[in-house]
């Protein structure tokens, strides 16, 4: 169960005997709490994992008994995938994922009133690591990925069956990072207190999700895991942060006093730390939706296409194709609900959320071969947050899972080089600067597919009639497509992200790289490994490991001027006032927190690897840290240079952020920028910084030492 061995940077033992301990006086230390192991909490776990090796410990919380068989969260966008890559389990998710290229429209043709397909968008306009697709998996697939046992070697796991019963928090040790300033008790359920009866299946026998929808009111959903009141143990947890991923009617959000005006919507919930802001304003849309997992049997052609249904009188429908022939259906029911009450989920079966289904594709047929599971949920949108961080969408946009996984990943990443002792707290701050409007944006584009799905093509709102169309609903989602492949974000100045020098210390020197904005996410363009001449992805080539990359473009290094100017650069990254020295410990490897990586675009051919500078560049024996901008053998040329706006001659450095941000971009000359970003955030090592040790040079071979080889005997064979 969850506590990995050694110590943590703040000095509180974390060996097994400590949870022995902990099983004996119901008390345990650690020093990151996670409550829900859904995706985002998994997420959590799973980069904050990284940091084990440096002593963090995590606890993961889930009150049900085991892992979704079916998940309610469905869809996965290009940029979830390329953070699962650089997590190094993209492998894992493709096999469970069944792609996307295209979103039909459908609409009842005004002429005839006939079901018709409108138009069609692909769901991708620019290449990335996984081509033009997106793809769409199950949350069930996602959870079974179980991410955190394999960095943290079996440590860091979900713990099931494990009810948070209440949670305090003592203000007065807050500002101290290093204290337990958080108190939760969670309580060990029986196996039957953790596995809900209600609303398991309906009458025909179909699984059902209302069990965890957003249809049941915060206290049955409570209700169902407490059925039995003796507790198998209950258990007191001291911790320094405490991450809250636990859905809509977040038991997190409810103890720490953050109100939710109207309090049924669909949503997944990321949280950080103490000291919250008070929420305040709700967007409410009061229709009711199904969802219905099937195998369908119908002569409706675009059934394994991802569509957007909208009929004449009876409601919408979106199609999603799943993997193993099944396909998701969002159904409107024509239920409306008032703000405040609670709907009765007897009237949700699959076979009710079927037949409006039939309604809607008449004249097209409409049958199951199976049916794999159901729920329905209320449609809302949430305003939000500080420290205390609720995004709650709407799930026919496909960004909650993404969104929340998404926010886990920015705050993680940041909390682990904090709680780990290598930067500051202030490190923290930028998470909800950088997450409150994506959130913001996020429920503007909810708020408009909620009003134009849950219309009916000819409803009466405010005394004026308004056509809902697809034509219109397409628009939506077209202008909205790069928000929700999530590749359009684009962070404001901060001390992370050094655009013009107004909320951080260094300026960026954006015509270096002048297609490649700061505070955009670092997209890749083929490069050449000088070791082993393969060709690959750049973005492939610097996996997650929680270290900031200095991307250093010195241009054509066969170049006298080139190769001095590199030269210069080593000599700084060599010494022990370098961004890369100070702030490395010890103990740790060199490139373990700031990890240069070189990529220039001389001849291939023309160079070797020990012409590079030692060991700054090239490390002595590590041959993945040095890569050329040329022609591959088998993908073509790559172009680095010219993707990212680097010129040639003058080249640049590319500060890339662990979560593979742009932070920064300065000339090989300007090591003062360097320091100054770095200084921001970063802590200087307690013991003085790496020691720049002395390592064996890789050194070219003498040739005037070489001996000719006589040949004194024929080799010929006679025959």
């Amino acid at each position: 169960m969850a506590v990995a061995n050694g110590s943590t940077p703040s000095g509180h033992a974390c060996s097994s005997a400590t949870r022995a301990a902990a099983s004996d006086h119901a008390t345990s230390f650690v020093d990151v709490a996670i409550i829900g192991a859904g995706p985002a909490g998994c997420m959590a776990a799973d980069v904050l994992s990284r940091f084990s090796a440096r002593g963090l410990t995590v606890r993961i919380f889930d009150k049900r008994s085991a892992q979704l068989e079916n998940g309610q969260a469905d869809g996965l966008n290009p940029r979830s995938l390329e953070i699962f890559e650089s997590l190094g389990i993209i492998e894992q998710v493709e096999k469970e994922a069944s792609p996307m290229s295209e979103i039909n429209f459908w609409a009842p043709c005004p002429e005839t009133g006939r079901l018709v397909r409108t138009g069609k968008i692909r769901t991708c306009s620019m290449m990335h690591a996984y081509g033009c697709s997106r793809a769409w998996s199950s949350e069930g697939g996602i959870k079974q990925l179980r991410f955190p046992q394999k960095h943290s070697k079996g440590a860091i796991a979900p713990e099931r069956s494990m009810l948070p019963e209440t949670l305090s928090i003592d203000e007065s040790l807050v500002a101290d990072h290093d204290s337990h300033p958080i108190t939760l008790t969670v309580r060990h359920l029986s196996e039957g207190e953790s596995t809900p009866d209600a609303y398991k299946f309906d009458d025909k026998g179909v699984r059902s999700g209302l069990f965890r929808s957003s249809l049941l009111s915060a206290a049955e959903e409570e209700y169902l895991y407490k059925k039995d009141e003796k507790a198998e143990r209950v258990e007191t947890v001291k911790a320094r942060y405490l991450i809250g991923c636990d859905g809509a009617h977040s038991w997190t959000r409810r103890q720490l006093g953050v109100k939710m005006l109207g309090d049924q919507t669909s949503a997944y919930t990321s949280i950080v730390r103490v000291g919250a802001k008070k929420l305040t304003e709700l967007v409410r849309v009061d229709f009711v939706w199904g969802v219905l997992d099937l195998v369908p049997r119908t002569n409706f052609p675009d059934i394994r296409k991802a569509c957007a249904i909208q009929s004449a009188n009876f409601g919408s429908i979106m199609v999603i194709p799943q993997p193993r022939d099944l396909v998701r259906l969002y159904i409107q029911l024509p239920i409306r609900v008032e703000p405040g009450a609670y709907l009765d989920k007897s009237r949700i079966t699959s076979e009710t959320i079927l037949a409006t289904a039939r309604k809607i594709l008449h004249p097209y047929t409409l049958d199951y071969e199976s049916i794999d599971w159901f729920t329905g949920y209320h449609v809302g949108a949430l305003k939000a947050v500080s420290q205390v961080s609720l995004v709650l969408t709407y799930p026919k946009a496909g960004q909650g899972m993404n969104t929340s996984m998404q926010d886990t990943w920015n705050l993680c990443w940041k909390l682990g080089l904090v709680a780990t002792g290598l930067a500051k707290p202030v490190l923290l701050e930028t998470y909800s600067l950088e997450r409150q409007p994506v959130a913001a944006a996020l429920l503007s584009l909810d708020c408009k597919l909620a009003r134009s799905w849950s219309s009916k093509r000819h409803q009466l709102q405010n005394g004026t009639e308004e056509d809902r169309s697809a034509e219109q609903l397409g628009e939506i989602i077209a202008k909205g497509k790069a928000f929700t492949l999530g590749i359009s974000l684009n962070y404001g100045d901060s001390i992370l992200v050094g655009k013009n020098g107004t909320q951080g210390a260094a300026t960026s020197k954006q015509h270096l790289a002048s297609k490649l904005p700061v505070g955009e996410r670092f997209y890749s363009a083929q490069v050449v490994n000088q070791a082993s001449a393969t060709a690959d992805q750049l973005t492939t080539r610097i996996p997650f490991t929680g270290a900031f990359r200095l991307l250093v473009f010195p241009g054509d290094v066969s170049k006298p001027t080139a190769k001095e100017r590199l030269q210069r650069l080593a000599d700084y990254f060599d010494s022990p006032e370098s961004v890369v020295s100070k702030y490395t410990p010890s103990d740790l490897p060199r490139w373990a927190v700031i990890d240069p990586v070189t990529i220039h675009c001389a001849e291939r051919t023309e160079v070797e690897l020990y012409d590079f500078p030692q060991p700054s560049i090239f490390h002595p024996h590590n041959y993945k840290r040095i890569y050329c901008d040329g022609p591959s053998y088998h993908r073509g040329e790559g172009k680095a240079y010219e993707t990212y706006g680097i010129s040639r001659d003058e080249g640049a450095i590319v500060v890339v952020r662990p979560d593979q941000y742009t932070g920064l971009v300065v000339g090989l000359e300007d090591t003062d920028l360097l320091d100054a970003y770095f200084a921001q955030f970063m802590q200087p090592a307690k013991d003085g910084g790496y020691p720049g040790a002395k390592v064996a040079k890789v050194l070219p071979p003498d040739w005037t030492k070489v001996v000719p080889l006589e040949i004194s005997e024929s080799f010929v064979v006679e025959e």
